[in-house]
């Protein structure tokens, strides 16, 4: 590791960055059922606000991950918490419909695209060895975090002040995330060659490191599938009669779900490092499947059923991510990791935005108020987890001993 802080305090303090840039993340799913009813916004409307978030991530993140190999990073972060931070301030004060609620949305998901894997190149240039992995592990299986706290906190101000103030409080912890960088050591020399800065081409080639970018993206399209539809399904679920239950706010709920499958996400990619990483991820991606399956099933019944379900799948669907980007780290080529990770994240992010715009659109399709709606578009994230196993699978049966997926070893292609 370089001079500067110990592999923990920058883990710590990239984590924490992490943390507090994703606040605003989920206020709109944690509000929805609010802001469909202030602006009448149908189910698809809704699913394409919730989804567009993560567009704006896909689009973004190309540019400014991939900037991370010639650039130092830390003024991209900086730069981009402050936007995000602007983004979430101007929903609360000024959105007023479905088309400005889009673009501010948009906006943010850029922003977060300038953080989340900037700050993970940031994290690896830093950290050399064992600590490298697992840092890895813990800052990737932090996005939990802070997806949880971004519902935690849309949640405790909604109730108090509003749908617009949730908005509002989630513009400060992105500028807070700013003071995290100060205790970094300066980036290491880059390569400034014409190879290392157009790297994408043999990004895709790079076939093992290309198996954990599809898996990434079936994991995302279940993951904020369920996350962004977590509060609207159980909102229309009390609704049924019949099953009325006492229940706590429900974004207030959504929050600590996600919360519980932090700890889950890294023990899940400190077993994938310990044992066979491909077998570990393939089980976790069977059990969420037999989840999704299971809510499709239920989905109308009783309600105590399918809180529990959407309660695992919060869990199930995220226990992966912590492995997967370990993987992918270990595999992307250190003078291209910047390009890695934008073809990484662009991947992950645009399904991210495909998967809550899909199961929006099957609602619509099938009946947003019927069982039917409901039970079609939870066999739609079955697709995510799936995808995610036969792409980490294919690579386990067809890669070298000593590539992630073979076992605890790793190597570098």
């Amino acid at each position: 590791m370089r001079k500067g802080l110990s592999a923990a305090g920058v883990t710590a303090s990239l984590s924490f960055c992490l943390v507090a840039n994703l606040v605003p993340l989920m206020t709109f799913p944690a509000v929805m059922p609010d802001v469909v009813g202030a602006w009448r916004l149908t189910a698809s409307e809704a699913g394409w606000i919730g989804g567009i978030y993560f567009a704006g991530y896909a689009a973004a993140v190309p540019i400014l991950a991939s900037a991370t190999d010639r650039v130092d990073g830390r003024p991209i972060v900086v730069a981009s918490s402050v936007l995000g931070a602007v983004a979430s301030l101007a929903f609360g004060l000024a959105a007023d419909g479905f088309w400005v609620g889009l673009f501010l949305r948009l906006l943010g998901g850029a922003a977060l695209a300038g953080v989340h894997m900037p700050g993970l190149v940031l994290l690896t240039e830093r950290l050399e060895g064992p600590d490298q992995g697992r840092g890895a592990s813990i800052y990737t299986s932090c996005y939990a975090i802070g997806s949880a706290g971004s519902f935690l906190v849309a949640a405790g101000i909604a109730v108090w002040l509003g749908w617009r103030a949730a908005f509002i409080a989630g513009a400060i912890a992105p500028l807070l995330a700013v003071a995290a960088l100060a205790g970094l050591s300066a980036a290491p020399p880059r390569q400034t060659t014409v190879q290392a800065q157009i790297g994408f081409c043999d990004v895709l080639r790079n076939r093992p490191f290309m198996a954990y970018v599809f898996a990434f993206a079936g994991n995302t399209w279940e993951v904020f599938g369920i996350r962004v539809w977590f509060v609207a399904c159980l909102a229309w679920m009390v609704q049924i009669p019949g099953n009325e239950m006492d229940l706590p706010n429900l974004a207030l709920i959504s929050g600590l779900a996600a919360l519980a499958g932090v700890p889950v996400s890294i023990a899940v990619a400190e077993a994938a490092s310990r044992w066979d990483q491909a077998a570990v991820i393939v089980l976790t991606c069977a059990v969420s499947v037999a989840v999704c399956l299971g809510l499709a099933a239920t989905a109308g019944g009783s309600i105590a059923v399918v809180l529990i379900l959407l309660i695992l799948l919060q869990i199930t669907s995220f226990a992966d991510v912590g492995a997967l980007g370990a993987g992918a780290v270990v595999l992307a080529e250190p003078a291209r990791r910047g390009a890695s990770l934008a073809v990484y994240a662009l991947a992950g992010f645009t399904t991210g935005f495909l998967g809550p715009v899909t199961f929006g659109l099957v609602l619509d399709w099938f009946g947003s108020d019927s069982a039917a709606g409901w039970r079609a578009a939870f066999l739609t994230l079955t697709l995510g987890s799936a995808v995610a196993a036969l792409a980490v699978w294919t690579v386990r049966r067809a890669g070298p001993p000593g590539q992630p997926g073979s076992g605890g070893a790793r190597h570098r292609e």
